[in-house]
């Protein structure tokens, strides 16, 4: 798009730009985030993505093991 073409575009066409790229769903709050440009991706925001930490070193997301298995 040249810039006499952006200027001119109505911002209902700017809307559907926007509604147009690519966004992701936050697992941490479930919020929709924009994929390009995010620095934070997969979350929202840097807060989602502390809070998310948090629980992995609090260990409240575990890897299911084998308890069949004897382990060394």
């Amino acid at each position: 798009m040249d810039d006499a073409s952006v200027s001119a575009m109505s911002t209902a066409d700017e809307v559907l730009i926007r509604q147009s790229e690519p966004t992701v769903t936050c697992p941490a709050c479930g919020g929709r985030a924009p994929w390009q440009g995010n620095t934070h991706r997969p979350f929202c925001s840097r807060t989602c993505r502390l809070i998310d930490l948090g629980v992995w070193l609090d260990e409240g997301y575990r890897v299911p093991a084998d308890e069949d298995r004897d382990v060394p």
